[in-house]
């Protein structure tokens, strides 16, 4: 409202003033009849409905995957804005917000208050997630904690003769469907404090993959999906001139409904009794975490900025039984109910930046980040997937680390319209029961930004880092040990360089284009065995022209490589097997705008095309290519009825084909100690179409 004031006082000044100027400059720029647009103060309702059919020609999960659009069939089209301001004086307003309101991906929004007074708010939205329609199943009970074989089935030692299993498959939807309700209020008191309290709950709930295993034989089994998330956010804020504080606390409770999956052995049984398995579920947890942040304003150059925030994890379920092979006849003892989890978390964050001069700009920031986990330790006996009972016992690990991060950056304005960039960069790692106690990181870093003219702009970037550890030793208490010359690549030595340029030129005012290229270079010059290299390049292209007063088009074009070698080891040993990844993805695509009829009918029309192959061998065996093809074609069209209402049309084309080596002619039976789902990789030819009016007032 301040602003909106402000620039009415400034468009009702600048009238006198520029009569003036013309009066002694009549070559001066005739500035009395100039509108401001943003000074315009909208009262009473105003919004957009847009209400229409659709429809989908075929089935696809992966078509529809996070959309709804999954399904073959109509579907409506729902959508609306609508606003409400009150007189400028009064300051009120509510506005409410809903969009696909026929589809599962739906959501609705409403907020409202008094500018400068109080704010609140509710919305609510939804978001599926269509993982797989091609799973098969003999098991009964999907959905549900425990699966069951159908009566009669023949266990055996391989999947070949399991005579049942044909008889006994059932299609079964791998999806999952989340629902989020939040609400929240804002208190202005004064100009400087301000109170806020928001509340989100999360319900996700549907079926996903899992695997359960018998020593040498496994099923791939459907684990149902019931959880609930409870988080809150409070503040407290103070702002003046120069001082900025908030208090807040942010707390998060995690709910599943279900302790475990069980499920019937499909195989015979290796010992006697290890007829049912039994996998624990993601248990019930706790997060909560207190903050200070604090903003100051030393002058109109420099600015300094800080928070510190303490949390604490906990996760206090009780454990599962050892066994269920009631049939060992020695009963397995753990040493505790539960374990008992406590995380705790500190973090801090600062940074100063001040503009030391017209041209130079300097910054730098220091992050603490530490994960104490106060786990208690204990010995626990443990049993090979209700097959055997192990000699030794284990001892829970509580992974603690503490992490620094120190940053100093550099902005200085050359002549001529460039500047020159410039930081550096420490990231120490310190752990607790891992393989390398500490790591330490320098990255150097420079960019040069250059404005030839209006029309041409440049930019180049290097960054070089090197990582260093503080020496590679195994963890002693992880059974069977690990090869020591096993590096793992996010703690082994590591020299990265990375390169990128992009140019932007419009050569005349209807044509637009730019170009980018990026490299990154990783080595880890002293792993023998583990990932030795790995390459990426990025490269992209766009083209926007004005072809005409009614009709423009736009093209781009991407395409990035990914390299990486790793080396492994059959004997516990030195090297004697290697591993070659090449990922390549390549995107092209067009787009096309003409106003057919002038100030009535829009049309468009956009095609895109993606492509992207993974190929991969072992020690010079070939691996069948990975293929993925993706070819989208949609058209458009706007016709304005009245100047408050238009017809809308569109037609959306997809086809999508994927190879996967390891879906693809994989049946449930065709791995002798797997029971496979028996998935095949997506593929879909979907045409959609629809036909909505839009009301605007």
């Amino acid at each position: 409202m301040k602003a909106s004031r402000g620039l009415l006082l400034l468009a009702v000044l600048s009238a006198p003033l520029s009569a003036v100027a013309n009066e002694y400059n009549p070559d001066a720029v005739d500035t009395s009849n100039w509108k401001c647009k943003y000074c315009q103060f909208t009262e009473g309702y105003s919004g957009e409905l847009d209400v229409g059919m659709g429809a989908v020609s075929d089935d696809s999960f992966k078509f529809g995957e996070y959309t709804g659009l999954h399904e073959k069939g109509g579907y409506l089209i729902g959508n609306a804005r609508l606003l409400y301001r009150s007189e400028e004086e009064d300051a009120r307003y509510y506005d409410l917000y809903a969009s696909d309101l026929g589809l599962d991906s739906r959501s609705v929004a409403i907020g409202g208050g008094r500018q400068g007074h109080y704010e609140l708010f509710l919305d609510y939205d939804e978001l599926p997630h269509f993982i797989s329609d091609s799973a098969a199943t003999p098991f009964s009970g999907v959905g549900s904690n425990t699966l069951s074989l159908p009566s009669g089935w023949f266990r055996s030692g391989t999947t070949a003769g399991m005579s049942a299993l044909a008889a006994g498959l059932r299609g079964v939807g791998l999806e999952t469907q989340r629902k989020r309700l939040g609400l929240g209020a804002r208190l202005f008191q004064g100009p400087r404090w301000e109170y806020k309290l928001n509340f989100r709950r999360e319900d996700r709930e549907g079926a996903r993959r899992a695997g359960g295993a018998f020593f040498f034989s496994s099923a791939q089994l459907v684990r149902p999906i019931d959880y609930e998330t409870d988080e809150v956010d409070a503040s407290i804020a103070y702002n003046s001139r120069k001082l900025q504080v908030q208090l807040a606390y942010y707390g998060s409770i995690f709910r599943n409904a279900d302790e475990s999956l069980t499920w019937d052995n499909p195989f015979t049984p290796l010992v006697a009794g290890a007829n049912r398995g039994q996998l624990a579920s993601p248990p019930d947890n706790q997060f909560h975490q207190a903050m200070v942040s604090v903003g100051y304003q030393f002058s109109d150059r420099t600015r300094a900025t800080g928070d510190v925030a303490i949390g604490r994890m906990t996760q206090d379920e009780r454990f599962l039984p050892a066994t269920l092979n009631a049939a060992r006849g020695d009963p397995v003892s753990l040493p505790r109910t539960s374990l008992d989890g406590e995380v705790d978390t500190l973090t801090a964050n600062f940074r100063l930046s001040s503009a030391v001069t017209d041209k130079l700009r300097l910054s730098g920031s220091y992050s603490y980040n530490d994960r104490d986990n106060q786990t208690p330790q204990a010995a626990y006996t443990w049993v090979t997937t209700d097959t055997f009972l192990n000699p030794a016992t284990r001892t829970n690990l509580p992974y603690s680390y503490t992490r620094n991060v120190l940053k100093v950056d550099a902005d200085y304005r050359l002549p001529k319209d460039a500047r020159l960039l410039a930081g550096y960069e420490y990231n120490a790692y310190k752990r607790d029961f891992q393989e390398v106690d500490k790591t330490e990181e320098d990255s150097l870093w420079a960019k040069l930004k250059v404005r030839i003219d209006y029309k041409t702009h440049l930019s180049f970037k290097y960054t070089h880092a090197n990582r260093d550890a503080s020496g590679y030793s195994p963890v002693s208490e992880i059974g069977p040990p690990e090869n020591p010359l096993l590096r793992k690549y996010n703690m082994a030595d590591r020299t990265r360089d990375s390169v990128g340029a992009y140019a932007s030129l419009s050569p005349t005012e209807s044509v637009t284009f730019g170009a980018g290229a990026d490299y990154i270079n990783d080595d880890y010059d002293n792993s023998d065995v583990g990932l030795i290299h790995g390459r990426e390049l990025n490269l992209s292209a766009d083209v926007s022209l004005l072809l005409s007063e009614k009709t423009s088009m736009s093209l781009f074009l991407n395409r990035e490589k990914i390299e990486s070698l790793q080396k492994g080891s059959q004997t516990y040993s030195t090297a004697d097997w290697s591993a070659e990844n090449d990922d390549t993805v390549t995107t092209a695509g067009i787009g096309i705008k003409y106003q057919a009829i002038e100030e009535k009918l829009d049309i468009g029309a956009d095609f895109a095309r993606s492509h992207s192959r993974g190929e991969i061998s072992v020690s010079g065996s070939q691996f069948p290519d990975l293929d993925t093809e993706l070819d989208t074609i949609k058209l458009y069209a706007t016709y304005r009825l009245k100047d408050d209402m238009s017809l809308h049309a569109a037609y959306w084309h997809e086809r999508y084909d994927s190879d996967d080596w390891a879906l693809d002619g994989v049946a449930p039976d065709t791995v002798g100690n797997v029971l496979s789902l028996g998935e095949t990789s997506p593929s879909y030819n979907v045409n959609a179409v629809a036909l909505s009016l839009r009301y605007k007032f």
